[in-house]
């Protein structure tokens, strides 16, 4: 991993994506169980997701867009290692702090639903920046063809 490398551009870009994400992510919730009366651990895995898509779909076409090839099954593969990777910390972080405030300390399901949100961003953005967006020769080549 070389840190010297991460772009200040680069992690503004993650995180104003990853705030309108957490828009999407209380707007779902809230939607799903707030008024649609969904279980709460249900409703909080798919506001996760919807989060997910929204936040890899901005990530792919614009944080990391010089790092991807612009195909379907680019798209489809990285999306794979993105929803694996990025459920995976959000159903053990977010969705445990979520349910556990909730359920054991009667914290506002919204207000569980962000704290739970808090630790995260730093190992999504070093999981992105190296797993699934990892630089590769290709994007060094793409990089000077766009300088051109």
């Amino acid at each position: 991993m070389n840190f010297r490398k991460l772009s200040f551009g680069r992690i503004i870009k993650f995180q104003v994506i990853a705030w309108i994400g957490t828009v999407v992510n209380l707007g779902s919730l809230w939607l799903l169980h707030g008024v649609f009366h969904v279980h709460l651990a249900i409703a909080g895995a798919c506001a996760i997701e919807i989060a997910i898509i929204h936040n890899f779909t901005w990530h792919y076409f614009l944080t990391w867009r010089h790092r991807v090839d612009n195909t379907k099954k680019d798209f489809l593969q990285r999306f794979l290692r993105y929803n694996l990777v990025t459920a995976s910390i959000d159903a053990l972080v977010n969705l445990g702090i979520l349910c556990s405030l909730a359920h054991f300390l009667n914290v506002h399901y919204l207000f569980a639903d962000i704290l739970g949100m808090l630790p995260g961003p730093i190992f999504k953005f070093l999981s992105n920046e190296f797993i699934i967006f990892r630089e590769s020769k290709t994007s060094d080549i793409k990089k000077i063809k766009e300088e051109l």
